[in-house]
């Protein structure tokens, strides 16, 4: 599709120069994916606040929430819950200086040309011993089904995916910025404490 995608030798994470994304807020089929995973998602979220020891009401931030849906719905559930995404003038602001003990990033992970730089962004708004929730899909999804990567569809720059981690290059870059790895819930759903250090 015109644009050349790299691996890394090491990891095997798989990226290209910076994508627009400005045009992509939501992403495709948003409502459809909220719709058939925000129950999921709630679930994974009540099993991360009693995990931690959090009260049901602890703040949660949803990184990159596009039209707002999934904190819409955590809203409505209950949660105390904001939302952020810099390509969304409805949403691309945040309170500074407040603290969450939860940090969702949906669907947003795999947009990050400069990945670096936003878990600075992120690790800096989250409380001490907060978590991380990584939902995405990775090359390693690929490697399992034995897709071969012309073929996966995640590799895809007309839908703004700069960067496709592999579960090391994500837990690579995640030790680097201060954070661990908890129990992951599955292939594609992902947690990470930071550390206090």
């Amino acid at each position: 599709m015109g644009t050349n995608y790299y691996m890394c030798p090491f990891c095997e994470t798989i990226f290209s120069r910076p994508l627009p994304n400005d045009n992509m807020v939501g992403g495709g089929f948003e409502e459809e994916r909220n719709t058939n995973q925000n129950g999921i998602r709630e679930e994974r979220l009540l099993h991360l606040i009693e995990l931690m020891g959090l009260p049901k009401n602890a703040p949660i931030l949803d990184f990159g929430c596009g039209h707002g849906l999934l904190m819409l719905y955590l809203i409505e559930n209950g949660f105390d819950c904001d939302g952020y995404d810099k390509y969304n003038p409805k949403f691309d602001y945040f309170e500074i200086g407040k603290k969450y003990n939860i940090i969702t990033m949906v669907e947003v992970v795999e947009h990050i040309s400069y990945p670096f730089e936003e878990i600075d962004v992120i690790r800096d708004m989250l409380a001490p011993n907060g978590v991380l929730y990584v939902e995405t899909s990775f090359v390693d999804v690929a490697k399992e089904e034995k897709i071969p990567l012309d073929d996966f569809f995640y590799i895809n720059p007309e839908v703004g995916h700069s960067t496709i981690f592999s579960h090391l290059g994500l837990d690579i870059l995640m030790l680097t910025k201060g954070f661990r790895p908890l129990e992951h819930f599955n292939r594609n759903a992902r947690i990470f404490q930071k550390l206090n250090t």
